[in-house]
């Protein structure tokens, strides 16, 4: 059995042990949230007045906004979809709308519809007023809802940075005093 002076010499091995743990357990989180939200993405379009859209399955499609930081070109805008021969899907409004920001560009969850079946669809746009020409700036985006999935990702980010700042801290000091194997 380990005696407590024989865990505290060897206390700076294990603090690195855990160190290189928690280092490939936020990659493996980092990776797999990125590859969650590359496997919702459906299609995107340009923001133009209406326009068909392809869906290949059924089932919960979100509507985003997609463009430039700090604009308010998508803010008086209302959205309506619909089957090619005129009936429309109800849209329901994401209240706690999901925000994905890059460097220069914002998502932003703005509408959840139920697509009943695969097929074209009608997507119209109200509000984008006279004279606005599509532009490869300001798009819609549709995807496949994956916020209630990436939760569990982005705790196991935070917790695995937690740990690993926390461990490397502690193997560093306990490096210093003097104590790695000594």
């Amino acid at each position: 059995m380990l005696s407590p002076s024989a865990i505290y010499r060897n206390m700076p091995w294990v603090l690195l042990l855990v160190s290189v743990i928690s280092a490939v357990l936020l990659g493996f989180f980092i990776l797999r949230v990125i590859r969650l939200v590359r496997q919702a993405y459906i299609t995107s379009v340009p923001l133009v007045e209406q326009q068909d859209i392809q869906f290949d399955s059924a089932g919960r499609v979100v509507l985003c906004t997609e463009g430039p930081r700090f604009i308010t070109r998508f803010s008086n805008l209302t959205y309506e979809l619909g089957t090619r021969d005129g009936a429309r899907i109800e849209g329901k409004t994401v209240w706690l709308g999901r925000v994905s920001s890059g460097v220069s560009k914002v998502r932003l969850a703005v509408e959840s519809y139920e697509i009943p079946r695969p097929g074209r669809y009608v997507l119209r746009i109200h509000g984008l007023g006279p004279g606005w020409i599509a532009d490869t700036e300001h798009l819609v985006v549709f995807m496949k809802p994956y916020l209630a999935r990436s939760i569990g990702y982005v705790v196991g980010v935070a917790l695995s940075a937690v740990l690993l700042i926390g461990s490397t801290i502690l193997f560093l000091i306990r490096l210093t005093e003097g104590g790695a194997g000594a």
